[in-house]
């Protein structure tokens, strides 16, 4: 008995030949487009505006579809079902022909595929040779029952039939590994398989989002050294028309000359670990590289390759960018004497020696990682050791650092460690995690878990902690004064630069309103610098010597803390504190004291990233005073803006 489509469609003679052949392109022919269209009254009017529907309409679908058809090649004959399935769907002399006829067709729509030069001579199961002669064999067979449901959707039609392909082959028999059919185009590619993935799979595309972020704190904390260490960088760039002066910095570069009057250790060391940082932050955003040990082998290379040009770009943009040294500190601007050389601080040199001697230093790394700090980590696995051991590997250590990882960290291995910054329910590999994270959102990272056996150890809660953070918190926190205050201290003009170590231990919590904390603080190295008296009429000896600094180091041993909303992913806090620096030499004023004492209020918040750990972020306002115990005390505040990292800890973890 004939087919009868349904009444509610009306077939053109238009045809949609979907062509697949292994090795071959698909191709989407469309073949008789009608140039009129059908008005309300019936009558036939020629219409463009018909016909543009109808070829955009036709262009949209061909668009939605394409990565469909891609994705169902290689999935083996139930494309030529649908190939079938769609000729018969589209073509009115198929849905008027008899049964039999249409099985005849389906027949030799099979014979034509397989008689392809180029067809796969695959071994089938046995699961499959049985479908395929119940398919030719059954008179009972229709053609229609191969189409798609009513609610179904080319894009659902081909994901079943990927679907089917895989369980076909999960069903081959054990042994049978080198004749199972490829995953389909579309399947989850692990990590470690994405430096030979060939599918442009998303999954094994750049971070690009990581990368971003990592690269603007590395050059925040070039900009910042700059500014803090040097008077002329803050003077240059806050003098003049700071966009005029950019643009002349820029046009002044020196492009022949080699040199550009900095150190030698300055140009061909300092640069060329600046280089290697750069270089690795490039590889361990990029899944085609990160997992990869040194070997001479291509996908190695190539991932180093395109790092070097990350890295040659970030260079060009530290050295004329609008975020570098020729727009913070306008080197280039204007010529200037220094140490008998005129000179303008540019050069060819560091455009150079960055992204090249960067390249050879990662590559050295890459080579000590693999045979030295990759052994010492099988026989030592104390956290402090690790620790120590990054000395062979730095800019590793510090790129890790800057994607919040501790310096140890690698993509391709799982180093376990133990002590203080350690997770003891860890040890999942960087392929492992990047699925895990995924698989929130992708389906296919799911089934690759559940398929690999590959379960997150869970963590197992030896107390009874509600919330974020934990009982103990150890955290490091860098802060930075550009400018003075006057609420205690007179001292104007003083610069502050505070590199802290905290520990805080909760002492009460309050339901789910506050918590207060016992906050100590040691004060590993404090930076302060002030204006050097000199004549108002500068000569040459003091007037490249206008400020002073020294470098001390001290202990807060009063330190309290309240912390707000602490079972919140975001929780406010008020701190107090107060110690004493002692510095390197006198501070402030010739009369002055090594000896400081500190004191001062602490506000900010915690940003929990993961359960036990978080950002934090605050202002602090230090007073720095002698207490008169030396013949001259000027004292000086200072407003502290300051970035902190933070782990939490309970017994039992």
């Amino acid at each position: 008995m004939p087919f009868e489509p349904p009444a509610k469609f009306h077939f053109h003679n238009i045809s949609f030949d979907i062509e697949i052949v292994k090795g071959a392109k698909r191709t989407l022919s469309r073949q008789g487009f009608p140039n009129r269209r059908e008005t309300p009254e019936g009558t036939d009017k020629p219409g463009r505006s018909g016909l543009g529907r109808f070829l955009t309409g036709a262009l949209l679908v061909a668009f939605m579809a394409w990565p469909h058809v891609s994705r169902a090649a290689g999935v083996g004959p139930a494309p030529q079902v649908m190939h079938v399935a769609l000729n018969a769907a589209s073509s009115p002399q198929i849905a008027t022909m008899p049964e039999e006829g249409i099985r005849q067709q389906i027949d030799a729509e099979k014979a034509d595929t397989a008689d392809l030069p180029d067809a796969p001579g695959a071994v089938k199961s046995e699961s499959e040779s049985n479908a395929a002669a119940g398919a030719q064999g059954n008179d009972s067979l229709k053609w229609a029952d191969a189409l798609p449901g009513e609610d179904a959707t080319f894009s659902s039609t081909l994901d079943k039939m990927a679907l089917d392909r895989m369980a076909l082959n999960d069903m081959a028999p054990e042994g049978a590994g080198e004749h199972r059919q490829p995953a389909p185009v579309g399947a989850y590619v692990p990590l470690d398989k994405c430096p030979y993935d060939t599918t442009h799979a998303r999954e094994c595309r750049m971070h690009v989002r990581d990368l971003v972020i990592e690269a603007s704190a590395f050059l925040a904390f070039q900009n910042a050294g700059n500014l803090y260490t040097s008077y002329w960088y803050r003077y240059e760039t806050t003098t003049g028309k700071w966009w005029d002066r950019y643009v002349n910095s820029v046009e002044g570069w020196t492009w022949n000359s080699w040199h550009d009057g900095n150190p030698f250790l300055d140009d061909y060391i300092g640069h060329g670990i600046m280089g290697s940082i750069t270089t690795n932050l490039w590889v361990q955003n990029d899944p085609k590289g990160m997992t990869l040990e040194q070997s001479n082998t291509w996908p190695y290379w190539r991932s180093r390759l395109r790092a070097l040009a990350f890295s040659t770009f970030y260079s060009f943009e530290w050295k004329m960018g609008p975020i570098g040294e020729a727009s913070i500190g306008h080197n280039g601007d204007h010529y200037f004497s220094d140490a008998g050389h005129r000179t303008n601080d540019t050069g060819d040199v560091e455009l150079v020696t960055t992204p090249l001697g960067g390249l050879g230093w990662s590559l050295a790394e890459d080579f000590l990682d693999k045979h030295v700090v990759k052994k010492l980590e099988t026989n030592h696995s104390n956290w402090a050791l690790l620790t120590l051991y990054q000395f062979l590997t730095p800019s590793k250590g510090f790129d890790n650092i800057l994607r919040f990882r501790p310096p140890w960290y690698r993509d391709s291995r799982v180093v376990k460690a133990t002590g203080l910054y350690t997770d003891q329910a860890g040890g999942v590999s960087a392929t492992t995690a990047e699925a895990m994270k995924r698989a929130k959102i992708d389906p296919r990272a799911e089934a690759y878990l559940r398929d690999s056996g590959l379960i997150e150890r869970p963590v197992v809660e030896h107390t009874t902690w509600e919330g974020p953070g934990g009982k103990h918190e150890f955290g490091a926190v860098w802060g930075l004064s550009l400018m003075s205050g006057h609420l205690w201290g007179y001292a104007p003009d003083v610069k502050y630069m505070p590199i802290t170590l905290r520990y805080s231990y909760e002492l009460y919590r309050h339901k789910e309103s506050w918590s207060f904390r016992y906050a100590p603080e040691l004060t590993a190295l404090a930076m302060i610098d002030w204006p050097y008296p000199h004549p108002k009429e500068p000569i040459p000896q003091v007037f490249y010597n206008q400020r002073e600094r020294v470098y001390g180091s001290g202990l807060s041993p009063v330190g309290i803390e309240l912390d707000a909303r602490p079972l919140s992913r975001f929780q406010p806090y008020f701190k107090g504190n107060g110690g004493f620096i002692y510095f390197g030499d006198k501070v402030l004023s010739p009369q002055g004291s090594q000896f400081m004492y500190t004191v001062g209020p602490d506000i900010g918040f915690n940003i929990y990233r993961h359960k036990r750990q978080a950002m934090s972020f605050g202002w602090r306002y230090t007073h720095l005073s002698n207490a008169n115990i030396s013949l001259h005390n000027p004292g000086t505040d200072a407003n502290v803006f300051y970035v902190g990292i933070s782990r939490f800890r309970n017994k039992g973890d």
